[in-house]
């Protein structure tokens, strides 16, 4: 998913949560790499 491999989107009930490799919906964008230690 990321833009190396591609990129692309996850829609879940149709609505955007995941672009190019990064969660993008408030509620999971602590699940982005950054954010995991």
């Amino acid at each position: 998913q990321t833009p190396e491999y591609g990129g692309g989107e996850i829609y879940f009930d149709d609505i955007l949560i995941r672009k190019n490799g990064r969660f993008v919906t408030e509620e999971l964008g602590g699940l982005n790499s950054e954010n995991l230690k």
